[in-house]
């Protein structure tokens, strides 16, 4: 429970009050009173989860008689529908809540009693919520104030007194089953009157449980409100009945209130204490909170594929980034690699061509025939130059790379170079471990023109 607002709606104002969940206890907000609905429409709009209590003399007790044996509850409900039709008690639709089983004496049958709110009644109650989806729990006042008493006194039979300037509340229970409840009024304008009235009902609802229910073992008398302060009103409460009196205490029950405000606020506390089978939320709110509930469970729902595919998508922007990074490295690398392999420039090409143009008389030499290589000396220079006895051409080349991409791009780079030849009688081989990272070529050129051996020049001539 983090803050959740309660709405008390009187017969001539509606008071509300926030209860919020701190680490030291409930803290109860005072009460703001409004008395125009559009008012309590306009406080409400931004709120998320209201109780709402209201006080009713318009409430249907009825019970059924069935076999023991039948203890489906929706049967049993259906069964006292259907009586209450059929005795033309009311046609307008009814929101149940089951008070009490009891057994005959031979345990073959069993009465079932109930309590019935007009749904009509609840729907015109609720006309100032602005959002019906929030509200989470509706109840009358007597229930609030039982379900305080029966948390307190669990198990215990009492009577249970809740006083205002002008009215008691009064609920008889007996070992968790709400009897019953009334409601009675004062008439005098002073305070020592209005005191005495309060007792002298008391009394009367006293002596009418031990009437009505002779086989409750009445134990005490519960009193909170206005009535719970001084020690006059409790001792004559017990001369009169004969039951001991105590004082129902929420300060006891709800770490966090303040005595004063708590006193005034017993019904408010006790909707905190609701029992499911007091809660009296028509068709139509059900149907308004679970379509919110399935609104919101479809947005988070769609929020978390949103955020799934962009993950995804940042995932594989990532990914592709990576990979462009090592690309950009490893043809960095490559051309560093390609920059440190000795080769002849064009330059020493140059010089060395018009030594051979120079000399005297001109043969056909074996430079003639590299020349046709010039694109690849330049990106490699051969391992091995050698001829066969046939007069052909072989050159060898072998290059060590350090990554499989820096491997593939010297390969691409070299087969381009070779298939540029403009020779049909050049061929080609080549071998590449991919585990070693190792590129081999061997190139050969067809029969060769008889030559004459080379002539010996130092580098640099």
């Amino acid at each position: 429970m983090n803050s959740i607002t309660i709405v008390h709606i009187h017969d001539d104002f509606t008071s509300i009050t926030e209860a919020k969940k701190t680490r030291k206890g409930t803290v109860f907000s005072p009460k703001i009173q409004f008395t125009e609905p559009y008012e309590i429409a306009n406080y409400l709009k931004t709120k998320k989860k209201i109780y709402l209590i209201f006080s009713t003399d318009n409430i249907l007790e009825e019970s059924i008689l069935l076999p023991s044996v039948i203890k489906n509850e929706t049967t049993i409900r259906s069964a006292l529908l259907a009586k209450i039709h059929d005795n033309n008690i009311t046609s307008e639709t009814l929101i149940l809540n089951k008070l009490y089983t009891t057994l005959d004496p031979t345990g073959e049958s069993a009465i079932h009693r109930y309590e019935g709110l007009y749904e009509k009644e609840i729907l015109s109650t609720i006309v100032p919520i602005p959002k019906h989806e929030y509200l989470r729990r509706i109840s009358v006042e007597r229930y609030a104030l039982f379900a305080l008493a029966q948390y307190a006194f669990r198990g215990r039979s009492y009577l249970c007194v809740y006083t205002e300037e002008k009215r008691n509340l009064i609920v008889a229970v007996d070992n968790g089953t709400l009897l019953f409840s009334r409601i009675g009024f004062m008439q005098s304008e002073d305070e020592i009157g209005q005191i005495m009235e309060q007792i002298s009902d008391i009394n009367r609802t006293v002596a009418y449980a031990h009437q009505q229910y002779r086989e409750a073992k009445f134990e005490f008398i519960a009193i909170c409100g206005n009535i719970a302060d001084g020690e006059i009103v409790p001792m004559q409460l017990n001369t009169l009945t004969g039951l001991g009196v105590t004082v129902l205490a929420p300060t006891l029950i709800v770490d966090g209130l303040e005595p004063n405000m708590a006193q005034n606020s017993i019904l408010e506390i006790g909707m905190l204490f609701l029992d499911d089978t007091m809660n009296f939320l028509p068709n139509s709110v059900k149907a308004a909170r679970e379509f919110y509930l399935g609104n919101a469970i479809a947005i988070i729902i769609a929020c978390a594929f949103v955020l799934f595919g962009l993950f995804q998508s940042y995932d594989a922007y990532t990914s592709y980034q990576s990979s462009l990074d090592e690309y950009d490295t490893v043809e960095s690398q490559l051309y560093q690699t390609l920059r440190n392999t000795d080769t002849l420039d064009d330059k020493q090409l140059q010089e060395i061509t018009a030594q051979l143009k120079s000399s005297t008389p001109l043969h056909h030499h074996f430079l003639d025939d590299l020349i046709l290589f010039d694109n690849i000396l330049k990106l490699l220079k051969p391992q091995g130059v050698s001829f066969t006895e046939g007069g052909e051409l072989i050159l060898d080349f072998k290059h060590q790379c350090k990554t499989l991409l820096e491997l593939y791009l010297f390969e691409k780079n070299f087969r381009h170079n070779v298939g540029m030849i403009k020779e049909t009688q050049v061929t080609a081989a080549y071998k590449t471990d991919y585990n070693t990272l190792t590129f081999e070529a061997t190139l050969k050129r067809g029969e060769v023109l008889p030559v004459s051996p080379p002539p010996r020049h130092r580098r640099g001539q």
